[in-house]
């Protein structure tokens, strides 16, 4: 038995090693002197690199591989050589480089060449030019490449456009959930990253629809595929005093940190890639404020499913974000556990199952100004302070079948998602009228419950097939959701001693179908039709029920029981015309859309039928390789809403109640035009783009606000508005090879002209938004990187006549973070950050300080992070919405300081 295994082992080996190619050798000057080098292997003609390596002291390297290419081109490169490649056979065996010391120009835009090639429509970024010694995971190094930009949550955009797909190894693994690789996926085992723009996800259209899409693929190297890896992180901390909960003491008192000792962090991350398997499964958590939550953050569908909208428009009033990283104002308890795994039967058809669950338990604690617009020669003025409690448990399960063959397309998804969540916040509320009519309303005590659970089923049918030069689509999803919320509320007035409770009901249902097919023709090379017929139904059931609330005389209903529907039929047509370099599409679908209503506290019951016509237009011209001019054009129009026909009123917060029945349905045509110019050059690590936008709607009807004391009571008004917007973005990227260093810039501006009807009266108003900022990374040593980032932005609101008295509100944030490398195997990062705000009366500087030192020792890493080190305990924001100004202050984490040891298991 024992002869047996061990001949196994070898004839399995002996496969292993047959299926896998080894070049190595040294790479040295014309004196034999061995020199540093990047090698490289990629299949020939392709610019697709497989590995990399770096010489060693003795200018040695080795490169393992699987390709079925005959031929491979091998390169090396380096600061004094310049780039050397030589094309051999596919087959193991020992390639040796002499090279000659070049030229510092030739220097430079070789090293380009090298760090970002392009073959066709894929860029291939080198992770080893690009990673420095402090960065660990992937998502570290996108963030040094030019033309790659990470936002906070986790999204990645190229040249400004957010990707639509994320693949490792050429497989979807996480439909969309990519933070989960982009976090946990180290740099080390990832050669090259590929930016595959035109990217058309379904093999049988890559020939015959083209596409301006953008997808990102990891390829891995060699000693990454077909391996189990199982990460773990233990960590544990302290903070200054601390600990706090809801009554634990009085809301006046601002001092109070957030957060208790002693913090914990964990985490297991597993890990396989293979050809036809991949799988990852983890656990995170701790209660250091990390968002941990983020990693599951679906940025993308995979099929386009119904969307699911039980109508609830109740909530908490919370303490509002800071707009600071989450790990610096909450209190939390986080943990996440998600599995995902795809099996790959053959090389067309795909088995995926995703789980992901999410519980947490969240503190925070802040306060706020309202300066709300009454007229112009008045405002309300509310200042709460706030301690909540949000608990979370969501649980989400997607499966899915794809088979994507040159020949045809089909895949089905089924998606579970159910989240039992609920929001607890005690709160004190002071407000006054001030200008003309001057009033104070005193203090009241507020305790506010909101339970909020939710469950949605969907599934979605998905097929395409060819029928000779023509594609015949076909389409269908369905989904249905439930939401039983309650909103309670007490309010103990401190001036009148006197109290009032609320409660708020609201049991919705959504049930949602979709069917679509459609035909494409192509006409000879160059144009191509598109005819299809479309249905969809969604059926909105509502039931609620408002408590404690006394409403105006002339509209006494408090509560609602009705089912709104919607039906819709409709003929869609497609007309395209289609160069290598030019594209243009016109869309003109027409649609019969069919409302019902069936209120059955008014004994009322409605139907309407419109016809509903959408034009669009888009063109894409590639003015050259490097350079796309793109443009649009939209017409639209909504008729009615869940939100627009409940006649009793409903409690939006315990100081906003509103309905929004008016006899005549709502009616909103949307009007919009934009145009972007995007260029990149691979050879010069440069990136740039610019757009510009224009939307307009007009809508039948209008909210009108009429205030209470501090409650605000809010009606549809059959009386029509307009609303206008303007915008103008930008932004570029360029590396460098001088200090390795990478500049980005960015710059926005934004204006809208809008409408508000308060007390019967309507104002015209403007909102005018600025931006720009950029960010600078660079390395002029070799023991020293260097990043600052730099952001500013101005907004502010007026009524026509009052631009003069507007008040603009400004902020900005300046970072510089300086990470030194004593050693091959010590990083430490010091950080420095100020964000400004100039409205608030105090605290305008919030400043912050953060240090880690790293140590990679052979088996463990170890990190110790004091963050926080100026202590700063509250950071106030200022902010416009329409013409209202609100000012946060929130409570933040006190100095604090954290130990973790990283291990590999596997």
């Amino acid at each position: 038995m024992h002869r047996l295994i061990i001949i196994a082992m070898l004839a399995f080996a002996a496969i292993a090693a047959s299926a896998q190619t080894v070049i190595e050798g040294t790479v040295a000057d014309a004196q034999g002197k061995h020199v540093e080098a990047y090698v490289s292997v990629a299949p020939k003609g392709t610019g697709n690199i497989l590995v990399f390596a770096d010489t060693d002291a003795k200018g040695h390297y080795r490169l393992e591989f699987t390709t079925e290419a005959d031929s491979v081109t091998v390169s090396a490169s380096g600061l004094a050589i310049g780039s050397h490649t030589k094309q051999v056979a596919n087959r193991s065996q020992r390639l040796d480089f002499c090279v000659k010391e070049q030229a510092m120009q030739l220097k430079e835009v070789t090293v380009r060449a090298q760090k970002i090639r392009q073959n066709g429509d894929t860029l291939s970024y080198l992770v080893g030019a690009y990673q420095q010694q402090g960065d660990r995971v992937i998502g570290d190094v996108l963030k040094h490449m030019p033309g790659i930009e990470v936002a906070d949550n986790g999204g990645i955009k190229y040249n400004g456009k957010t990707i639509k797909k994320f693949y490792v190894e050429e497989m979807d693994l996480l439909q969309g959930r990519y933070g989960l690789a982009t976090n946990n996926i180290n740099a080390s085992d990832v050669a090259t990253v590929q930016v595959l723009e035109h990217h058309q996800p379904v093999k049988m259209l890559q020939d015959k629809e083209l596409s301006d899409d953008v997808a990102i693929n990891l390829k891995l190297k060699n000693s990454a595929k077909g391996t189990v890896a199982i990460n773990t992180m233990l960590g544990g901390g302290a903070q200054q005093a601390g600990g706090w909960h809801i009554g634990k003491r009085p809301l006046t008192d601002s001092q109070a940190a957030i957060g208790q000792s002693p913090l914990w962090t964990a985490e297991v991350v597993g890990m396989y890639f293979a050809k036809r398997r991949q799988n990852m499964t983890l656990y995170k958590g701790n209660n250091t404020g990390d968002d941990v939550s983020k990693e599951l953050t679906q940025h993308y569908s995979s099929v386009n499913s119904v969307s699911l909208y039980p109508f609830c428009p109740t909530g908490a009033l919370m303490p509002n974000g800071s707009g600071l990283p989450q790990k610096r104002t909450f209190d939390n308890h986080s943990q996440i556990l998600t599995m995902n795994h795809l099996e790959k039967p053959n090389k067309d058809t795909e088995l995926g199952l995703n789980i992901a669950y999410y519980n947490d338990r969240i503190r925070r604690e802040g306060s706020s100004v309202g300066d709300q617009f009454v007229s112009n020669d008045s405002r309300l003025l509310a200042s709460e302070a706030m301690t909540s409690e949000t608990k979370l448990n969501n649980l989400n399960i997607q499966g899915r079948y794809n088979r994507n063959a040159p020949n045809g397309f089909v895949a089905n998804v089924l998606k579970v998602d159910t989240h039992w969540n609920s929001d607890r916040v005690d709160g004190l509320l002071a407000s006054e009228r001030t200008g003309a009519n001057p009033a104070n309303y005193g203090n009241n005590r507020v305790r506010q419950h909101f339970d909020r659970p939710q469950l949605s089923v969907s599934n979605t049918f998905n097929t395409i097939r060819n029928i000779g030069k023509n594609t015949f689509d076909l389409h269908f999803s369905a989904g249905y959701a439930h939401r039983p919320n309650t909103l309670t509320v007490g309010v103990d007035s401190l001036l009148q001693g006197t109290s009032t409770a609320y409660t708020q009901d609201v049991n919705s249902h959504h049930i949602a179908a979709s069917f679509n097919t459609s035909y494409a023709i192509r006409v000879g090379q160059r144009f191509r039709f598109s005819y299809g017929v479309s249905a969809t139904a969604n059926l909105h059931g509502i039931v609620t029920d408002l408590d404690g609330f006394t409403p105006p005389a002339e509209h006494a209903q408090l509560s609602n029981d009705l089912w709104y529907n919607t039906y819709c039929v409709a003929l869609a047509q497609t007309y395209k015309y289609e160069t290598p370099n030019f594209y243009i599409g016109l869309g003109v679908p027409l649609e019969l859309y069919t409302q019902t209503l069936d209120d059955k506290i008014r004994n009322d019951q409605h139907g309407y039928t419109h016809l509903l016509f959408f034009p669009s237009l888009s063109a894409n011209w590639s003015i050259s390789r490097d350079l796309w001019l793109n443009a649009g054009a939209n017409y639209s129009k909504t008729v009615g809403d869940p939100g627009g026909i409940y006649s009793g009123y409903i409690m939006s917060n315990y100081r906003a109640f509103q309905r929004s029945y008016v006899e005549q349905l709502s009616e909103t045509s949307h009007y919009g035009a934009n145009a972007s110019l995007r260029y990149r050059s691979a050879l010069r690590a440069l990136f740039a783009n610019v757009g510009i936008g224009y939307r307009r709607t007009h809508d039948n009807q209008i909210y009108g606000y009429s205030y209470e004391g501090a409650t605000s009571v809010v009606q549809a008004v059959d009386q029509p508005t307009t609303t206008s917007s303007y915008s103008l973005n930008g932004e570029a990227s360029k590396g460098f090879d001088f200090m390795r260093s990478t500049l980005r810039v960015f710059g926005g501006y934004g204006l809208s002209e809008s409408e508000r009807l308060i007390s019967q009266r309507l104002y015209a108003y403007r909102a005018q938004s600025l931006s720009f900022g950029g960010a600078l990374s660079f390395s002029p040593f070799q023991w020293l990187g260097v990043v600052y980032t730099s952001g500013f932005s101005q907004s502010r609101s007026y009524t026509e006549g009052h631009r003069n008295e507007a008040v603009s509100a400004k902020s900005s944030t300046q970072r510089l973070s300086m990470s030194v490398f004593p050693t091959k195997t010590l990083t430490l990062t010091f950080a420095a950050e100020d964000n400004y705000t100039n409205l608030s009366a105090k605290n305008r500087h919030a400043w912050f300080g953060d240090a880690t030192a790293k140590l990679k020792l052979k088996r463990v890493d170890l990190e110790l992070q004091l963050n926080n080190l100026f202590d700063q305990r509250q950071y106030t924001r200022v902010g416009y919405s329409g013409l209202d100004i609100y000012t946060q202050t929130s409570q933040l984490r006190p100095r604090n300081a954290m130990v973790s040891v990283r291990f590999k298991l596997l």
